[in-house]
């Protein structure tokens, strides 16, 4: 019997998986005592292009074809049917597994009495410039308060500073923390938990999947563990933005049917009408002004600020005004370059950073850009 089963969805990033599943074939697992351990990894194909399946054919992994795209959670269900291993591994394709990271995660989660699932640090690259932030939670509460944070300046400062410390606190861990919420790209659980809890909500086709389960687990009395050091790169939405139209609409799908299925769906029209209103009568002012606007790139641009001042900085990159939430970069020196990596990563769009002094989080400086479509 394996210790674990690693669960992969495939769609149209077979490249991608073929690199996550080599990360994972490097690992070196062991039982308690000591005595080596065996890997499973299935990987299910949500119906890709004929040229991405070729692709999968020699994987050194289980590979279960489906005819069409069942979402996310559902595929991820179907691999857990046929796991056999003591533990299961969620994990997007877009993943790459640093050495230890699996005998890590599995270690915590066996020394927490009530623990449901783990899920390790996040980094946006495998040279591990850009941590990615925490998963907050979904809550009527939260979206209120995100909603006033958009419409009332004051509130969004105070917002915006609450969440910094916050995520600055989780990035800084070098300890277990316990969290409401787990990034989806990668959480590992126990048999047992899945049994107890079920497998994911088959209604969320995309996105939201996660935060329902997660939900679960904690209802049942579980508990949830970010394990810093623990470390996995996700490239974050890279099946999603190859159909970013579909992928958007999806989002949508999913966050009212998860409102409507927590909340009912009298409270989400309620706070649907409420939104809609604050946002129309209490619209605050632009703030763009702040940002330095670099126009339209073609390269990844630099960062850089002068002052007299000696001690560390913290550069965030949103494609949010706000950078509520980021990705953060920890400097000893107020310059940033973006790698060609990271720069492929962005997508198309606009996009923010900001240079923030630590510890006081005082905001130094802000810049604004676009990536338009069609620049590489």
């Amino acid at each position: 019997m394996p210790l674990l089963s690693v669960l992969i969805v495939n769609y149209n990033t077979a490249d991608l998986t073929r690199d996550c599943v080599t990360s994972l074939r490097a690992q070196q697992l062991s039982h308690i005592d000591g005595t080596p351990a065996e890997l499973e990894i299935i990987v299910v194909d949500n119906a890709s292009r004929p040229e991405d399946r070729a692709q999968l054919h020699d994987l050194d992994a289980t590979v279960l074809f489906c005819d069409d795209n069942r979402g996310y959670g559902a595929a991820l269900n179907l691999a857990s049917g046929h796991a056999r291993g003591e533990f299961l591994l969620f994990s997007n394709s877009d993943t790459w597994y640093f050495p230890n990271a699996l005998q890590t995660l599995i270690a915590t989660w066996v020394s927490f009495p009530h623990c449901g699932a783990v899920g390790p640090r996040l980094w946006w690259d495998r040279a591990r410039e850009f941590l990615l932030p925490p998963s907050d939670p979904v809550t009527l509460t939260t979206r209120v308060q995100a909603t006033m944070a958009q419409v009332w300046s004051w509130w969004g400062k105070q917002w915006q500073a609450r969440w910094l410390r916050s995520a600055v606190q989780y990035w800084h861990s070098r300890e277990p923390l316990e969290q409401m919420m787990l990034s989806g790209a990668c959480i590992l659980t126990h048999r047992d938990v899945v049994a107890k809890c079920g497998g994911f909500d088959e209604r969320f086709a995309l996105y939201y999947e996660d935060t329902d389960w997660c939900r679960r687990v904690r209802q049942h009395g579980y508990t949830l563990h970010y394990v810093p050091t623990a470390e996995v790169a996700h490239l974050y939405n890279q099946s999603a933005r190859q159909e970013q139209v579909t992928a958007q609409r999806k989002f949508v799908e999913s966050e009212v049917r998860y409102f409507h299925k927590h909340y009912g769906s009298r409270r989400w029209q309620l706070i649907f009408a409420l939104e809609s209103a604050m946002g129309t009568r209490f619209a605050a002012p632009a703030t763009l002004g702040e940002y330095q606007d670099l126009g339209s790139l073609t390269e990844p641009p630099s960062f850089s600020h002068a002052t007299m001042e000696t001690g560390a900085y913290l550069f965030l990159v949103s494609p949010v005004s706000s950078c509520t939430p980021a990705v953060a970069h920890f400097a000893s020196h107020p310059q940033l370059s973006l790698s060609p990596v990271v720069w492929r990563q962005l997508g198309d769009g606009e996009f923010f950073a900001r240079l923030v002094s630590l510890p006081d989080l005082r905001v130094l400086r802000q810049w604004r850009w676009e990536k338009r479509p069609g620049i590489p």
